[in-house]
């Protein structure tokens, strides 16, 4: 379906465009082949007019012109008139002639463009399977260009919509005198016209977006850079294992909390300095260089060093960044989408569908091609420490991660929570270590179908990579689950740092600041959209006039039915015949009239009922035993048309609403179980005797289900601390 929308937006909707052009185009020529006959047939009478206007007499001559008899004079006078109009018309008519050749070339252009995108996406995505070169080249050539085309696509659509909009507002000039509703309608055609072309040239402000929708974007990483000052014997360690490798060492390394080990080479911006790192970048987390033991460790950096080692270096410097960098921009175009005006999400959707496809149709090669640099990568770290070393670290590291993000994130939620003497560690790395250190490690069996997580590649999973490193599985859970002895691996993560005690302080204080800061921003939100709604609301249908005015209109038909029904009775036997007749539509007209009045009455009795009201943390519905909590709804949809229909899906685990019995003359809601829609259906809502329109009332729904939502996030967050 995904594919269908966007064949429909880039290449029928321009192709609609471009047909209609052509109607116009038949239009205005045909109206250009009837001006020139008219014309030439013009240019004939004019001279045998003027020869009569010579000749002696003339005055008394008459001539038919349009069913009118005149004399020489005033139907010479009528036929300049005619020319002079014709002066006007025929390059008017020549303007919508070239606007209606200009829609089709950019309404056709627009839908080329389209469809060559398309299948350039597709046989790029093919090629890029023949070899990472192949995915390299043409990955860089696409996102290279394929933002021109879009720009294209968009700007000759934008053309091509203004085009038709001036074509059918020159239709309303004619020749002659033009009546005051006819200025009318052109002048209000020229405004439409202009707000057009205002708002394409608003599209500008987005041109530059889309542009730079699939170039490259920092990556954002929490950690420190660390100098050769700081950690020597850290860069000695890993200059010597790049130099074993005959790799290019890292420019950079980051030292992190919880990630794990990669490298990079996209541009980094490090929290919380705020600075940007060019380069090749590796991060590695503190902790987890006490955590291994040193093979481990010199497996685990020779698998991220092997990825600028022999050939997979181009396609570590080159590809892999402009890779993570369309994704995160995409993510960019995402958030700018939510913030945007209708116009602006109108021209950017496309974009971003088509930035969705364009990464969809190298997915496949980019798997591919990722399974096989990292088992690759997987055995250049092996030859640094051997088979048995390398499959340990897959089997440790899996093990500890998740007890050390959940000690880490312990740790934090005490400091975003913190209570009345609540003292944060100075020392995380150490605290978390002393943690781990009473855990025993144990594996899963489905821990070995799982990947180790990686901001940016594709790992085959853990049990096809000790496989393929030939070590039995048992024997790598055995050495990889051994116990964590606190003081041996605080001593060997110290081993790396000049000053570690310092160094693990500064990293604690940073580390924490940060989540603080975070929650406190987002605490604040939190409050502002809480407190954004206050009172309560009662809204009604109020569709009392409507029920006077199909009242009085019932009544009167039931009292012309009874009157049919009555009449035949009166009337002499001459009208038998009919009497039959009458009594069958005046029965009829009755039947149906005591059907429709009771709806009318319930109009009148339930207009200034609630029907719903809103408070701060309820929906309340006449016919609900109890008020429906808002944390139980998780969204919510209109349906205008035939009446209103307001339906709330509940949550999963929500529990199901009671209902009262229900009332004919009530605004009651239904509830169906299976699909977990509460419904509303009304012929219209009002607040105070003012009808909602559908944007009002949506933004009205949606104002208090934010505003129930982040109270109760709030309380959860207090109840926490």
């Amino acid at each position: 379906m995904k594919y269908l929308k966007l064949f429909a937006v880039l290449v029928l909707l321009p192709l609609c465009l471009g047909l209609i052009g052509i109607w116009e185009l038949q239009r205005s020529s045909d109206a250009g082949r009837q001006f020139a006959k008219v014309r030439a047939d013009l240019n004939d009478i004019r001279p045998q007019l003027e020869a009569l206007s010579r000749k002696r007499g003339s005055s008394a001559l008459v001539v038919d012109v349009d069913g009118e008899r005149v004399d020489v004079a005033l139907g010479l006078s009528r036929l300049e008139e005619v020319e002079d109009a014709f002066d006007t018309l025929i390059p008017v008519n020549t303007v919508r002639i070239f606007l209606a050749k200009g829609v089709v070339v950019l309404g056709l252009t627009a839908s080329l463009i389209g469809v060559s995108g398309l299948l350039w996406l597709g046989w790029a995505g093919l090629r890029a399977s023949r070899s990472r070169e192949q995915l390299l080249y043409n990955f860089t050539e696409v996102s290279r260009i394929l933002p021109y085309l879009l720009v294209g696509h968009v700007v000759f659509m934008g053309a091509a919509a203004a085009a038709i909009l001036a074509f059918e507002s020159l239709v309303f000039w004619r020749a002659g005198q033009m009546f005051a509703g006819e200025i009318k309608l052109i002048a209000i055609a020229m405004m439409v016209i202009f707000g057009f072309l205002y708002s394409i040239w608003q599209m500008g402000k987005q041109l530059p977006v889309m542009l730079h929708m699939f170039e490259s974007t920092p990556m954002p990483v929490l950690g420190q850079e660390i100098s050769a000052e700081q950690a020597p014997q850290l860069w000695v360690f890993v200059r010597g294992l790049a130099d074993r490798l005959g790799a290019l060492p890292p420019e950079h390394i980051v030292l992190g909390m919880t990630e794990g080990f990669y490298v990079t080479s996209s541009n980094v911006d490090l929290l919380p300095s705020q600075t940007t790192l060019k380069g090749r970048t590796l991060h590695v987390p503190m902790m987890y260089l006490g955590l291994l033991d040193t093979q481990e460790t010199s497996a685990v950096i020779g698998h991220e060093l092997a990825h600028f080692a022999g050939d997979d270096t181009e396609y570590s410097l080159r590809f892999v960044p402009i890779y993570d960098g369309v994704g995160r921009s995409l993510g960019v175009i995402a958030e700018t989408l939510l913030h945007s005006d209708v116009l602006q999400r109108t021209i950017l959707w496309p974009a971003f569908m088509l930035g969705e496809y364009f990464l969809e149709r190298f997915d496949h090669a980019v798997n591919h091609w990722s399974r096989v640099r990292e088992l690759a990568a997987d055995a250049a770290g092996a030859e640094l420490a051997g088979n048995v070393a390398a499959a340990s670290a897959l089997v440790r590291i899996s093990a500890i991660d998740p007890l050390l993000q959940q000690s880490v994130f312990t740790h934090v939620a005490r400091a975003t929570n913190s209570s009345t003497g609540h003292v944060p560690p100075r020392d995380l790395p150490t605290s978390v270590v002393q943690k781990l250190a009473t855990h025993s490690l144990t594996l899963p069996e489905e821990e070995m179908a799982t990947s180790l997580p990686h901001p940016s590649d594709t790992h085959p999973s853990n049990g096809e990579r000790v496989t393929a490193l030939q070590v039995a599985l048992e024997e790598a859970v055995s050495r990889g689950t051994r116990p964590i002895i606190a003081a041996q691996s605080s001593a060997a993560m110290d081993h790396y740092f000049a000053d570690p005690q310092a160094l693990r302080a500064r990293m604690t204080e940073d580390f924490l600041d940060h989540y603080v800061e975070q929650d406190a921003t987002v605490v604040e939100e939190l409050r502002a959209q809480a407190d954004s709604v206050a009172d309560e609301v009662r809204l009604h249908e109020g569709a009392r006039l409507r029920g006077w005015i199909t009242l009085i209109c019932f009544t009167l038909l039931l009292l012309s039915g009874l009157g049919l029904l009555i009449l035949p009775l009166l009337s002499p036997p001459a009208l038998a015949q009919s009497k039959s007749m009458m009594q069958g539509a005046g029965g009829g007209l009755v039947v149906l009239m005591a059907c429709l009045l009771p709806f009318s009455l319930r109009m009148l009795k339930r207009a200034n009922k609630t029907a719903l009201l809103l408070t701060p943390e309820h929906f309340v519905f006449a016919n609900f035993k109890a008020p429906l909590p808002i944390q139980h709804v998780a969204d919510f949809g209109l349906q205008m048309g035939q009446g209103l229909h307001l339906n709330l899906l509940l949550e999963d685990d929500a529990p199901m609403p009671e209902l009262a019995s229900r009332s004919f003359f009530s605004p009651d809601a239904k509830f169906d179980k299976k699909k977990r829609w509460v419904q509303l259906q009304l012929i219209q809502l009002c607040r105070d005797d003012k009808k909602l329109k559908g944007k009002e009332l949506s933004e009205l729904i949606g104002a208090y289900l934010s505003a129930g939502t982040a109270r109760h996030l709030l309380q959860q967050r207090f109840e926490q601390a």
